[in-house]
């Protein structure tokens, strides 16, 4: 069909600097709550205060305090740092609470609290109230770019009457009596540091990786050090004056020699910063490098509580980022902090279409720097070949098997999410760098290793995949899943593809694509639909795989189709990873409204994101299962991940050369806006107003690219007289135009007013 080109319109250079928000401060970002005494919300669980190295919750007095929350106490975890086997779990760095006196009598609950959490500037703020007498205002954050806690505690006197306050920062290394015994396997000597007038842990491990380190605690105001065991005080008192409140910050620094041997230099030099910068300058080092991710890419939406949740999950994402890749939470109620290959990708897909390519890159860095014990893990005796690589469903830092002894065992759909990461990657970035010395080569060995192993054939010439674990709920021992399968399709699919790139390994890539079309023509289908596997009684909603995760058909596939709308008619049941709970649970809602957002559905994938925006947390976080007998798992990266994502593919997607505006946007949002990333190195800016778009703006992200793009846009969002200029009339097929936009890696403004 023949095109408009761009120059039919009126195409500027856009000479001013484009602001990425385009809005003021947004009230999305702050996620307040407030209560009386001990009682809590419903569902309150501390927010995460994280930096994707230390990981924590903060409750609602600014501290740690011993309490249980969907299961979770809040502790510092510190990532990578583990036990051994069994379980691997992350080793605990304490927790810190506090001791308030006000005349002598000891306070701990407030009578009335407020708690915000900040997800752009990541910080969580508290204001306590203690009746008529005190006021403590606590702000907390971890720091992005360093291992560094800060806790600022603002005593605010509110009568003449409060003569004395006294207070102490405690933080608990290892609850008394439980130090430096089996099988917590961390030994640990506090001293006095004589220049920051705080208290030093020295520390060391014989977990999975023996490490040694130093956990500094000290505080910006003069205050009195006390040791018990590994329960460190820092104390201070005075006499309160309602015209002067008292302010005091807290710090707590952690090193250790995984990051290298210097560790006791690495906290001088921050023991030294905090004491040139103080509070407000680390605070704004901190939010300016939070400001750096943020800039990259944004959304705004008629819907606030969408859009609040959708910013909390952004938050997450980030602060989850560790230097390896995205578990589902440095924590250990959140299987250890390990890696999925299956969930990770997830959360990939969300920050490379949200633009932050530089930590989506994190993911497949992270599988290629494990590749080789992937591969020797199919090896023959210890020589890798034709039979590619197989990488653990739960993994650790250095690749090594973590994964429980089950039908787990049994997954293999897992290595197609690993190849759709790395495969994604170059798609986003096309950067040939890249797929040849990082994406390709895990790629292939993935491909690998479905064609050696899954991949079986039947004497007329058919193939099919052999028994595996497809999704739990399915069971264990099914032949030829249809996910499972579509995955193997996508992998081979992509494998050709990079190889034709690379113009290498061609044999293997005609057998990989020979073998992706024999899949496909006996992919498992019933009563017109694609199904989960043959006989399967039950809903799934496998059933979408050929959409989502893996894109394998386009939305004109009849099986699919039918298969996706049957789901969400009848699957509702089914709506949760375990067999438990009455709804859809929030990262199954990402996933059904991910595959119709590439049906163009524009009703149900809204409906299916407003859903999850009110089952989440009181900090608008989002859980693996939220409901009013079922709870699990606050803070569940791979739900944040499918949310983001299926928004992204609902304001914008990617198909080659192609870009689609607004593909599945809700008819009722006439006024919205956003910037996210297209394949190409190209970022998307789209305002739309009153139900037409004010503002179009493409960012190539290497300026020295040549590239075509076609814009496809639904007709609503044209002005008619526009629309009146659109010759010939071969342009509007549909009720979409398509409108080729060429230009030379400068950021352009295209008017369509």
């Amino acid at each position: 069909m023949k095109r408009i080109s761009a120059i039919t319109f009126l195409v500027v250079l856009l000479i001013s600097c484009f602001s990425t928000y385009g809005q003021e401060e947004s009230s999305t970002f702050i996620n307040k709550i407030s209560s009386n005494g001990n009682s809590l919300p419903e569902g309150y669980v501390p927010p995460l205060i994280s930096n994707g190295s230390l990981s924590m919750l903060v409750d609602y007095r600014g501290c740690q305090g011993q309490s249980e929350y969907v299961k979770m106490v809040p502790t510092v975890f510190w990532a990578g740092r583990r036990y051994g086997p069994p379980n691997d779990a992350l080793i605990p760095f304490g927790h810190f609470d506090q001791i308030l006196k006000i005349n002598g009598k000891e306070y701990v609950t407030p009578t009335r609290w407020e708690q915000t959490l900040d997800t752009k500037g990541a910080v969580t703020k508290c204001i306590n109230e203690f009746g008529d007498e005190l006021t403590v205002e606590t702000e907390v954050f971890n720091h992005l770019s360093y291992n560094l806690i800060a806790v600022k505690k603002k005593f605010i006197p509110k009568s003449v009457a409060v003569n004395k306050i006294d207070f102490s920062f405690v933080y608990c290394f290892t609850p008394a009596g439980l130090e430096n015994i089996a099988p917590h396997r961390v030994i640990s000597q506090a001293k006095v540091n004589d220049k920051t007038k705080g208290i030093d842990f020295l520390f060391s491990t014989d977990g999975y990786k023996a490490t040694k380190g130093e956990i500094s605690l000290f505080a910006d105001q003069p205050v009195t050090g006390s040791i018990d065991r590994q329960v460190a005080s820092l104390s201070s008192n005075w006499t309160a004056n309602t015209a002067k409140p008292v302010e005091i910050t807290f710090y707590l620094i952690m090193e250790d020699s995984m990051d290298g041997s210097d560790y006791e230099n690495r906290v001088e030099r921050l023991q030294n910063m905090v004491s040139d910068q103080k509070f407000s300058g680390l605070l704004a080092s901190h939010q300016q490098e939070w400001a750096k991710y943020w800039d990259e890419s944004f959304v705004k939406l008629p819907d606030e509580r969408m859009e609040k949740a959708y910013n909390t999950a952004q938050y997450h994402l980030r602060a989850n980022a560790t230097k390896w890749s995205f578990p589902v939470g440095i924590f250990t109620t959140h299987w250890a902090g390990k890696y999925f290959g299956w969930d990770e990708m997830f959360c990939y897909q969300a920050l490379a279409s949200s633009n932050h390519l530089d930590i989506s890159k994190r993911c497949p860095e992270f599988r290629f720097a494990i590749l080789p014990k992937a591969q020797y893990r199919v090896a023959h005796y210890g020589k890798p070949g034709i039979y590619g690589a197989r990488y653990p469903w739960e993994t650790l830092e250095d690749g090594g098997e973590s994964t429980p002894i089950g039908f787990w065992y049994d997954h293999v759909f897992h290595m197609s999410n690993i190849a759709l990461s790395s495969w994604l990657q170059y798609l986003f970035t096309a950067d040939i760098g890249y797929l040849k010395n990082t994406g390709y080569p895990v790629i292939r060995e993935c491909a690998r290793f479905y064609y050696s192993h899954m991949l079986y054939r039947n004497s007329d010439g058919t193939m099919y995949i052999g028994k595996c674990t497809d999704l739990e709920r399915l069971g264990p021992d099914r032949q030829n899943p249809y996910m499972t399968a579509c995955g193997v399709i996508y992998t081979f699919e992509n494998a050709a593809a990079s190889a034709s790139i690379l113009q290498i390994d061609k044999e293997e890539a005609d057998q990989w694509k020979q073998a992706a079309q024999k899949l496909k023509e006996n992919l498992p289908a019933e009563n017109g639909m694609y199904v989960p596997f043959l006989g399967y009684k039950e809903k799934s909603v496998a059933s979408l795989g050929g959409l989502f995760p893996y894109p394998v058909f386009d939305s004109d596939n009849t099986l699919q189709r039918n298969a996706v709308y049957d789901f969400v008619k009848e699957g509702k049941s089914s709506g949760n990873m375990y067999p438990v709970g009455k709804s859809v649970c929030a990262w199954y809602a990402g996933w059904m409204a991910a595959a119709l957002a590439l049906l163009n559905d524009r009703e149900e994938p809204g409906k299916l994101l407003s859903e999850a925006a009110k089952g989440a947390g009181c900090f608008a976080e989002m859980f693996e299962i939220n409901e009013p007998k079922v709870s699990m798992h606050p803070w569940f990266s791979t739900a944040s991940g499918n949310v983001v994502y299926a928004l992204n593919q609902m304001l914008v997607q990617s198909k080659d050369n192609q870009i689609l505006i607004a593909p599945a946007v809700p008819d009722s949002w006439k006024d919205f806006s956003f910037k996210l990333a297209c394949y190409g190195n190209l970022a998307t800016t789209v305002s739309v107003s009153k139900g037409r778009i004010t503002k179009l703006v493409l960012s190539p992200g290497n300026p020295n690219t040549d590239m075509i793009r076609t814009l496809i846009i639904p007709e609503q969002y044209l002005d008619k007289q526009m629309i009146k200029k659109l010759k010939p009339s071969s342009a509007i097929k549909n009720g979409i135009c398509y409108i080729d936009v060429p230009f030379k890696g400068e950021t352009t403004l295209i008017n369509l007013q």
